[in-house]
């Protein structure tokens, strides 16, 4: 009778156990379902079209905060990048430029497929270019002269669900529009690919 009691209890206490262990695996708790979460991420940036004839492939750093609204999910990135300037662009001295943004938009998740969740994403913000040039001549007006500049970013990324975190890798396109300058166009584009985890 004794040896029955402890067994019911036993089966008592794994009930409740099994019982918030369910509803954390539940689609609630997913990490794409909290209001409000934050991430951070770095990886390379590839300039292109005519930014590609005056910048190296440079680095970024992001952070984010992301706001689960339901029907509005917002998504706000801090961002920093630096490239190399060609030699060419230079004349033979050394330099480099630094863009640090802040961009507002929205982050819209796709079909979700077990743990992988596809998202997409765009917005809009401010990017405040500047260049440090070493030994050679001061760079002509535009992005380049710590100005600030409006811009769009969009692109597309996939998360991996990793307990109560997530990794991510994405791909954005950003135009910043400002004069010509250090690049002979009206827009500078660049593809900055990132990796990092949210929380």
């Amino acid at each position: 009778m004794k040896q029955t009691s402890v067994l019911s209890a036993a089966i008592a206490l794994a009930a409740l156990a099994a019982a918030p262990l369910e509803a954390q695996t539940g689609p609630g708790d997913m990490p794409s379902a909290r209001m409000v979460r934050i991430g951070f991420g770095g990886g390379m940036t590839v300039p292109v079209s005519d930014a590609g004839d005056a910048f190296d492939t440079g680095i970024n750093g992001q952070a984010y905060l992301l706001i689960n609204l339901g029907s509005l999910p917002l998504r706000f990135n801090l961002g920093y990048q630096k490239f190399d300037l060609k030699s060419a662009v230079t004349s033979a001295a050394t330099g480099s430029t630094r863009i640090v943004s802040g961009v507002a938009g929205v982050s819209i998740d796709l079909v979700q497929v077990g743990p992988l969740r596809p998202y997409v994403t765009a917005g809009l913000g401010a990017f405040n270019g500047k260049d440090d040039v070493e030994d050679g001549p001061a760079i002509p007006d535009g992005l380049a002269t710590s100005a600030t500049k409006f811009g769009i970013d969009g692109g597309a990324g996939v998360a991996l669900r990793i307990g109560r975190l997530e990794g991510f890798v994405e791909a954005r396109v950003q135009n910043v529009f400002t004069e010509a300058g250090v690049v002979d166009a009206s827009t500078i584009r660049s593809v900055p690919v990132t990796f990092g985890i949210l929380f």
